[in-house]
Order: C-alpha cells, then structure tokens, then sequence
C-alpha cells in the first residue's frame, strides 16, 4: 500500500508539472485580437503618416503691354513649407474579441496627414497702355509647417 501511494504522488507531480510547462508555452499574446466571422480585418499596431510640403513662389514678375519705361526693383522672395509626422509606440496592450458577419479592429492605429503649405504671390508689376512705370524694392517671406506628434 505504501508503493501505491508513492506512484501516485510521483505521477500526480510529474502530470502537474507536465501541465504547467505546456500551460506556459499556449499562453496568448497580450494584444491578441479574436475574430470569429466572414469578413475578418484587424489593423493592430499601424502607423500611417503622409506628411506634404509645398512652397511656391509667384515673385518679381514685370509685364507691360504697349507702356514705356517699366522700372522694377529687387525684389526678395522667399517661401519655405514644412510638414513633419511623428509617432511614439504607447505600447498598448488591447485585447480584442470580435464576434459577427464583419469584423474590423483598429487598435493602436495612428494615422497622421500633417500638411505645410506656404505661398507668395508678391513683386508683381504689370502696365497696359501706361507710361513710367517704377516698383520699388519688395521683400516677402512666407513660411507654412505643420507638425503632428502621436
């Protein structure tokens, strides 16, 4: 009766520890999204970032249609346009579970369209049957940023 019961405790240990060392290796993953359906989608982690810049300049332009003595100063044009994305990973943890004909799970999804436009429309001279005439000295400076942190 003693050899019965030391079996049973040595088999009772070695199932449990069999047990947990497979319970450990089947664990899910902490952002594990479930979907039970037709159409599945899950965007998990994803950045998405477009940023668009543009500069444009339109500057120290002289037009005369029959005029005399058309005069233009310098003219300084300057047009900068700047746009920036930038994403930080918060690391989240979600957990989703999704039961339906459509299934769609965006999570820790970051969509960033920063846009910087700058433009000049500036030292524009024109006359149309005119006598003298004279621009005098332009400066323009035009400056678009757009900045976009997640």
């Amino acid at each position: 009766m003693l050899n019965t019961t030391i079996a049973r405790r040595v088999l009772a240990t070695g199932a449990g520890a069999a047990m947990l060392s497979v319970g450990a290796f089947a664990a899910p993953a902490d952002a594990a999204t479930r979907q039970n359906g037709l159409v599945n989608v899950a965007l998990t982690d994803t950045t998405v970032q477009v940023p668009i810049s543009v500069a444009a300049n339109v500057c120290g332009v002289a037009v005369g249609v029959l005029s005399s003595a058309l005069v233009q100063g310098p003219v300084d044009c300057e047009a900068l346009g700047g746009a920036e994305a930038t994403n930080v990973d918060n690391g989240g943890n979600d957990n989703t579970r999704q039961e339906g004909l459509v299934n769609v799970s965006a999570t820790d999804t970051v969509v960033q369209i920063p846009v910087g436009i700058a433009a000049n429309v500036c030292g524009v001279a024109a006359s149309v049957l005119a006598g003298p005439n004279i621009q005098f000295p332009v400066d323009c400076t035009a400056e678009g940023v757009s900045i976009a942190n997640a």
